[in-house]
Formats: C-alpha cells, sequence, structure tokens
C-alpha cells in the first residue's frame, strides 16, 4: 500500500470509539500511511451513504467525519469508483448541509432553534406527516394578513425559458396563465392540501386577481421586515435543507 492508493475496509470492522457502528465497504483514498496505520480520505459514495447520526455527532465533538484511521490489515487495496473531485464536491454539500451545528457549543443556530420549536422536537430531520400537519397548522394560526408573497426563486416550468434557451414570446404568453416566480401574491389561505412538495398557499396574483395553488416553500414575504417573513423562511429553509 502506498499514499494514494484505493482502499475498502474489510467485512466485520467496526469504527474505533463508535460504538457499533459498522464500517464495512467503506471506501477511499489513503492520504497518510505509516508501519501499522493508514488514514483514510473516505470517498463520494461512501460519504453519500454514511448516517446523519454518525455526522452529526462528529460535528459535535470536534472530529473530522471525512476521514478514518485503521491498522493496515482491516483493509485492502480496491478500484476507484469516483474522482477526488467527486470527494470534494460531496464534501462541500455535507458541510452546507449541517452548518447549522456547532462543535463549540453543541447548539443549533436560532433558525433551527426555531424550527424545533414549531415542531416540538429535537430532531429538526423528522419530516414526516405529523410533522408537515404541526408545521401547517402553526403558519395557519400565525401568519397575519395582509401577507404578500413573490417567488423565492424561478418556478419549475420557468427554468426551461430562463436557462435553456426556449421561446421568449412563448414564455410571456404562458405567464398570463401560469404563476410566475416574478409574480406578487396576496395569501388567501394555508390549504388543507399536503404532497411531496409540502405545504400548499392558495394565492391571488395581484396584478390580475387571478388564483393560484402553489407550494409554500417556494414563496417568500416581499416585506422583509413583516413578522410573516420569517415564519414562511424559516418553513421554506426547514423544506429546503432538513429534509
Amino acid at each position: 500500500m502506498k499514499k494514494g492508493d484505493r482502499v475498502k475496509v474489510k467485512k466485520g470492522i467496526m469504527l474505533p470509539d463508535y460504538d457499533n457502528l459498522s464500517i464495512e465497504g467503506w471506501q477511499g483514498r489513503i492520504i497518510e500511511i505509516s508501519d501499522d496505520t493508514v488514514d483514510i480520505e473516505l470517498d463520494s459514495i461512501t460519504l453519500k451513504n454514511t448516517s446523519k447520526d454518525y455526522i452529526v455527532e462528529s460535528i459535535r465533538k470536534g472530529l473530522d467525519y471525512t476521514q478514518i484511521c485503521l491498522d493496515k490489515d482491516k483493509v485492502e487495496l480496491t478500484k476507484p469508483r469516483d474522482t477526488y473531485e467527486d470527494t470534494i464536491l460531496k464534501q462541500n454539500e455535507i458541510v452546507i448541509k449541517y452548518s447549522h451545528i456547532s462543535y463549540h457549543d453543541n447548539e443549533f443556530d436560532e433558525e433551527a432553534k426555531r424550527i424545533m420549536a414549531v415542531l416540538n422536537t429535537d430532531d429538526i430531520y423528522d419530516t414526516g406527516d405529523e410533522s408537515y400537519l404541526k408545521y401547517r397548522e402553526y403558519l395557519k394560526a400565525n401568519i397575519k394578513k395582509p401577507c404578500i408573497l413573490t417567488g423565492s426563486e424561478d418556478f419549475g416550468w420557468e427554468e426551461p425559458y430562463l436557462f435553456g434557451g426556449w421561446d421568449e414570446e412563448e414564455y410571456e404568453q404562458l405567464k398570463l396563465t401560469r404563476a410566475s416566480y416574478s409574480d406578487q401574491f396576496e395569501l388567501i389561505k394555508i390549504i388543507d392540501y399536503m404532497d411531496d412538495m409540502g405545504i400548499f398557499a392558495k394565492v391571488k396574483r395581484l396584478s390580475d386577481n387571478k388564483k393560484f395553488e402553489l407550494p409554500l416553500w417556494d414563496l417568500k414575504v416581499v416585506d422583509e421586515k413583516s413578522p410573516n417573513y420569517l415564519l414562511i423562511s424559516d418553513f421554506a429553509s426547514w423544506m429546503t435543507n432538513y429534509r
């Protein structure tokens, strides 16, 4: 074995210092090697399949979840299954996803605290039906009207026209009957319907009074000083970052 080689953890191996965590089949690249041990940077596929509990616990303890150190006899040489660039991209993705966790004081940031208070849980990643229902009822009870909304980013149907070079004239025509991210809407109500897009809002477009039912996480409050702004922003963040 030498620095740069790809290795795979052998069958039946457990991770040192972590109870009952099997790392059988984990793969990565040797970044340091000694007479007895190897330091391994985990590849992107291993990181993708790593449990969130392990990542969160590592962050809270100030440990590096992207690497492991093992005795040489616990690993074997294998073929690469990704590139170094793939590994870096996956590391960055995880850093962003878990950026709310601190190893300094073991506390979540203020946004995460607000979200967990709404859900009445210490598991911000709980996105089961019961959590959606809790969030929906909370929003229904706390959003104050009037509440003016707009798109937080382009809606899915608009992307080919905005970034794919599709016909601009056709796009303008479709916006007459379809909701656009650039429109402004007045919230009518949070509706009693949910699917994999989460909670929906019934809204009225200010320019022509047309009504639409839109996923709430695609919307943001126009007035950033309004109490409604944080309510909807927190929900959108929960849907985007924690589910």
